[in-house]
């Protein structure tokens, strides 16, 4: 005997929601992976921290984040009220209220264990997972959208706290865009997520406990897609953070160089406008895609150093897509009662990954030469090309396999 439940309609995603979710990333990123690139220098002068110091508090968060990933998906996907997202503008406030306050670097560090759970609450993974929940098969229209506007958090960002620290010096400018997050992220959450009891239905449904099927987690292709996903986030972490020893390393000058960087960011909204617009990929067709143009990329690297634009372009789109497929492959994959705890699943070892990255690329370039490094990474993304393709085998297998149990089941 069916019991009857309250059953949440499926809303429909509208722009004005997706844009407001794509500033609060912005803002979001602005105030956790990006700050320290424009604060570094003047909180290193300032206190006497090493460079090892302060960017080693960045990769404390990355780790916090990542070992709280799959708990967070886990309570997105079994409570009704989204308790997660809308909070991390409150925490991560407080981290960098932390930060300003800092003297002793303990202080500092404590301050970016704060920010690492925000991010873990309120970045790319919690989004994707609580979109996941709300939008059920509109959900990859959705990510590509939010992504499209997030990809600006880089330029629009670093814009900000440059001028706040111009005017205010570092520690005031922790304090003011801790402001900023208190009085944006929440209400843009409230908006695009309204409370769920606004648009409840009395339907016949099978009560649900909210659990997911436990051999999903030890399925072949949960596997595949975490080791993809890891060594992208591997290559990704990697390339960006040395970037500028890499076109250095090719004897191209300082100037140059930001005017080479400054295709990264374009590239990667550029080729989101292409998905969004053009399109009609399966994910894990894109993702292919997506694995060769970040080994094309690297490749070229390692050539003349006027194809170095040409590389950064190809590298920021494959980059572009890829940020895109963390959240649509999987749901392409497991589906979406399962989504929000297969994304935290999913993020814990490419966060831990990109967490340690800088240091043994840093140790790669410094023992050995910036060509080593590339090589490095040039034969990581053949793997990951290669895993995709088997990710793809795997995928038509399954679907190959459903449709003879589904003749099966007919006939009997």
């Amino acid at each position: 005997m069916e019991e009857v439940v309250m059953h949440i309609e499926t809303p429909k995603p509208s722009i004005s929601k997706n844009v407001a979710l794509g500033i609060a990333q912005i803002i979001l990123w602005g105030g956790s992976y990006f700050i320290l690139s424009v604060l570094a220098d003047p909180i290193m002068k300032d206190t006497g921290w090493s460079y090892a110091m302060v960017y080693g508090s960045l990769s404390i968060a990355l780790l916090i984040s990542g070992l709280l990933l799959p708990k967070i998906g886990s309570i997105i996907n079994e409570k009704e009220k989204n308790l997660i997202l809308p909070y991390a503008g409150f925490v991560m406030a407080g981290g960098l209220v932390i930060l300003g306050l800092s003297e002793h670097f303990l202080l500092f560090l404590s301050g970016w264990v704060v920010i690492g759970v925000a991010m873990g609450m309120g970045l790319y993974d919690a989004l994707f997972a609580s979109l996941g929940k709300n939008y059920g098969k509109a959900t990859s229209k959705v990510i590509v959208q939010v992504t499209l506007i997030a990809s600006l958090a880089p330029t629009i960002s670093w814009s900000i706290v440059s001028l706040l620290l111009s005017n205010y010096g570092w520690r005031n400018t922790c304090f003011i865009y801790a402001i900023l997050l208190l009085v944006t992220v929440y209400p843009i959450h409230r908006f695009a997520f309204p409370a769920a009891a606004n648009s409840v239905t009395r339907t016949p449904h099978p009560v649900s406990k909210g659990t997911v099927p436990a051999d999903i987690f030890h399925s072949k292709l949960f596997y595949l897609l975490l080791s993809s996903f890891t060594i992208g986030a591997v290559l990704t972490t990697g390339i960006v953070v040395h970037l500028i020893d890499i076109l250095l390393a090719k004897g191209i000058t300082m100037a140059t160089i930001i005017s080479i960087v400054a295709f990264l960011g374009p590239s990667q909204a550029v080729v989101r406008v292409i998905e969004l617009v053009f399109s009609k990929n399966a994910p894990v067709r894109t993702a292919i895609i997506a694995a060769f143009a970040t080994l094309i990329g690297i490749l070229l690297f390692l050539f003349d150093p006027n194809v170095a634009y040409l590389g950064v372009i190809l590298f920021g789109m494959g980059n572009g897509l890829r940020s895109i497929l963390r959240g649509t492959l999987p749901l392409a994959v497991f589906g979406q009662e399962s989504y929000a705890v297969v994304i935290g699943k999913l993020a814990r070892f490419p966060l831990l990954a990109q967490a340690i990255t800088p240091f043994i690329c840093g140790f790669l370039i410094q023992q050995f030469s910036v060509s080593v490094f590339i090589y490095t990474f040039c034969l990581l993304a053949l793997v990951n090309i290669i895993l995709c393709f088997i990710i793809r085998q795997e995928i038509a297998q399954q679907k190959e396999y459903a449709t003879k149990e589904l003749k099966i089941n007919l006939v009997t």
